[in-house]
C-alpha cells in the first residue's frame, strides 16, 4: 500500500443519498503509469496522458479529467465500504506536487469550512509519496485534496458546447445560484478573487444548477493577509475589475465586476474584451485600468439584462451594485411587476366575464324556471279556483 496521511471528514452534505454519482464506462482499475483523458477535457492535455498516479487505500484514480491551476485533476472511485470513513462512491483528486501546493492548501483552508449547495463540497485531504514517472528510483511527495465530482461539466464548456450564448432564461436561473453562492461566500467575510466561467461547476449533465468552485486565490478580509484591502492584484487578467487592476484596493466588489463579466459572457458566447484580441500584461493595465471603458455590451440584450450587467460593471467600486441588491434586480425576476400586473388585469377580465355568462345564464334559468312556475300556476287555478282572502281587499 502507498504510504499517505489523510484528513478527517471535513463537509458533506446533509442528506448524502440525494448526491447522483456519474456511472463509469470502463474499469476501475488502471496502470500506474497511464490514465483514461476525460472525452470533454481531453483537448487541452493532448500529448500529455503519462501521469504520475496518486495511489490511496482509500480511494482509486479511474479517470484523468485535466489540470486546473497547475494541478493534475483525476476521477476517483472509494474503496472504503461501511461508514468507518466517509467518501463519496466517486469524487475528485487534485493533486500536485507538495512543493507547489500552496493553492491547493489555500483552497482547503476555505472549503473545509464551507458548506452550502451552491459551493463544491470537500472531503479532505491527503499526502501520498509516489515513484517519480520519469526515474522509478526517485520518490516525490503529492498533496491531494478530495473534492465533490461533478458529472456535468464546468460553465466554460458548456458554453463552448452550446456554439455560443445560452438562453437568457438559463442564464438568470445561473447568475441566480452563483449570486446566492457568492452571497454565503461573503457572509463568511471571504473574497473568492477569481470568479469566472471556468470556476463555476454544473454539477448535474441534464439541470441547470450551479456551484462555485476554484478557491485556490480566495481571501478572508480583515485577515492578516489581507491587511487593510491595500496590495491586492489576484484573479485573471481579462476579469479584474479597475480598481485591482490599477490601485490593487480589493473588496467584495471586486467579486462583482467578475461575476457580472461572467454572465455577459453567458449571454454574448465571446470573452469579455475579445474584440481587442490578444493583450499582454501592460495592454490589460491600460484597456481595464487607464481607458475609462468597461466590457461591451450588445445592444440585442434585453433592457433588464443590460441594465442588470451595467450595474455589475460599474468602474466605480463605490458605486456598483452589492451581491443583496443585485438579487433584488427586475433581470433575476421570472415575472417583473408590469407583466404581472398584466397578467393579473387578464385573469381579472376572465374572471369577471366568466362571472358575467354565468349571470347570464342563471338569469335565463330563472326565467325559464318562473315561466315554468307560472304556467302551472294557471293551470292549477284553472283547475282550483282560489278562495278570496279578507287581505285581498
Amino acid at each position: 500500500m502507498p504510504r499517505s496521511m489523510s484528513s478527517d471528514r471535513l463537509v458533506q452534505w446533509d442528506d448524502d443519498s440525494n448526491r447522483p454519482h456519474k456511472k463509469l464506462k470502463h474499469s476501475t482499475t488502471i496502470s500506474e503509469t497511464s490514465v483514461i483523458e476525460d472525452d470533454a477535457d481531453s483537448s487541452t492535455q493532448m500529448g500529455h496522458s503519462i501521469k504520475t498516479i496518486p495511489k490511496s487505500d482509500r480511494w482509486v484514480v479511474t479517470r484523468y479529467l485535466g489540470n486546473s491551476s497547475r494541478s493534475s485533476v483525476y476521477l476517483a472511485e472509494s474503496t472504503i465500504e461501511g461508514e468507518e470513513d466517509y467518501l463519496p462512491d466517486e469524487m475528485t483528486i487534485k493533486s500536485i506536487e507538495i512543493s507547489q501546493a500552496s493553492r491547493l492548501m489555500n483552497e482547503e483552508k476555505f472549503l473545509s469550512r464551507l458548506q452550502n449547495p451552491f459551493v463544491v463540497s470537500f472531503y479532505g485531504h491527503e499526502v501520498t509519496i509516489e515513484k517519480d514517472g520519469k526515474d522509478p528510483l526517485l520518490e516525490k511527495m503529492y498533496y491531494n485534496t478530495l473534492q465533490e465530482y461533478s458529472s456535468g461539466r464546468n460553465l466554460a464548456t458548456h458554453i463552448e458546447k452550446n456554439r455560443g450564448k445560452l438562453p437568457e432564461d438559463d442564464v438568470r436561473s445561473l447568475a441566480n445560484e452563483i449570486l446566492l453562492g457568492l452571497k454565503y461566500i461573503h457572509e463568511e467575510k471571504i473574497i473568492h478573487c477569481d470568479i469566472k466561467p471556468k470556476n463555476i461547476i454544473l454539477p448535474f449533465e441534464n439541470n441547470l444548477f450551479a456551484q462555485i468552485a476554484g478557491f485556490g486565490k480566495a481571501i478572508k478580509k480583515w485577515s492578516v493577509e489581507y491587511g487593510e484591502g491595500l496590495g491586492h492584484r489576484i484573479g485573471t487578467s481579462r476579469l479584474l475589475p479597475p480598481e485591482v487592476m490599477m490601485d490593487m484596493v480589493l473588496d467584495y466588489g471586486a467579486d462583482v465586476w467578475a461575476f457580472g463579466c461572467t454572465v455577459l459572457e453567458m449571454l454574448t458566447g465571446e470573452r469579455v474584451w475579445s474584440e481587442f484580441g490578444k493583450l499582454d500584461w501592460e495592454g490589460w493595465k491600460t484597456l481595464i485600468g487607464e481607458s475609462g471603458s468597461v466590457p461591451y455590451i450588445p445592444n440585442y440584450l434585453s433592457d433588464k439584462a443590460k441594465d442588470f450587467l451595467a450595474k455589475c460593471l460599474e468602474r466605480d467600486p463605490s458605486k456598483r451594485w452589492s451581491v443583496d441588491s443585485l438579487l433584488e434586480h427586475e433581470f433575476l425576476k421570472w415575472i417583473d411587476e408590469d407583466e404581472e400586473e398584466e397578467i393579473y388585469e387578464e385573469e381579472e377580465d376572465d374572471f369577471y366575464d366568466g362571472i358575467e355568462d354565468v349571470d347570464e345564464e342563471y338569469e335565463a334559468n330563472l326565467e325559464a324556471e318562473a315561466a315554468v312556475e307560472e304556467e302551472e300556476a294557471i293551470e292549477i287555478d284553472e283547475e282550483y279556483p282560489k278562495e278570496e282572502s279578507e287581505d285581498d281587499l
